[in-house]
């Protein structure tokens, strides 16, 4: 019959073999962009296009005041060569001069809006820049970090497992099926010490009958919790 110790020794391997998988689930559930990384970005793209298009708002309005600056001087010109004598086309030139003039102003005022929106977006994609970076430089800190541990724990879990491996060969099959049974049900805690003459999963003191059976290395299960007790 196989003896308790060995089974203990088996449920520290199952133990601290669980803990670490549990640690490397959860490092590779953190593992790549996190959320505040994706975030950071998301405000440089939305800078970006803001800046683009108070970009392109300036250019287009730049392009129509100098559309008409260009107008109002060949109009001028017509108006002062003396080429046109005609008192009421000289009205509607001048007339016209006068609108175009209103209108470049209301242009030129929209302008100088979005001269001064351009500026506060690329401040804005600025500053939205440097958090970026900082995000980027915190995350791959973090990253390369979680993955030092990754590593580690993969090498110490290999260990575990040929430590487990090299242990099975001493465990009768048959205690072996029960161990794994109690292990489901006990929620990992299989195999408990002997503790003062009671049972180290439940407390209910452990007849002398069973005493004499651990002495002897039998296969000793508690007669309340039912899980396997070791003398150690």
């Amino acid at each position: 019959m196989t003896k308790g110790a060995d089974l203990y020794r088996l449920q520290g391997f199952d133990s601290e073999g669980d803990k670490k998988r549990r640690r490397l689930k959860e490092i590779e559930a953190v593992l790549g962009e996190s959320e505040a990384l994706r975030q950071a970005r998301r405000g440089v793209e939305n800078a970006e296009k803001r800046t683009h298009s108070w970009a392109r708002k300036q250019r287009d309005l730049d392009l129509q005041v100098q559309g008409l600056a260009d107008k109002i001087s060949r109009e001028e010109q017509r108006l002062y060569s003396g080429v046109i004598k005609n008192p009421k086309e000289l009205e509607d030139i001048q007339t016209e001069v006068a609108a175009l003039k209103r209108r470049r102003q209301q242009l030129e005022g929209d302008l100088l809006e979005a001269m001064i929106a351009r500026e506060d977006a690329e401040a804005e994609q600025a500053e939205a820049q440097k958090h970026l970076d900082e995000e980027q430089a915190n995350w791959s800190a973090s990253q390369a970090e979680l993955t030092g541990e990754q590593e580690k724990l993969q090498e110490e879990l290999a260990e575990i497992e040929q430590a487990r491996a090299g242990l099975l060969p001493s465990i009768d099959a048959g205690d072996l099926v029960i161990y794994e049974g109690l292990r489901r049900r006990k929620g990992g805690a299989a195999v408990v010490e002997l503790r003062d003459g009671t049972c180290g999963g439940c407390g209910v003191a452990v007849s002398p009958v069973l005493e004499w059976q651990l002495r002897q290395g039998k296969l000793v299960t508690c007669s309340n919790c039912e899980r396997i007790i070791v003398r150690l």
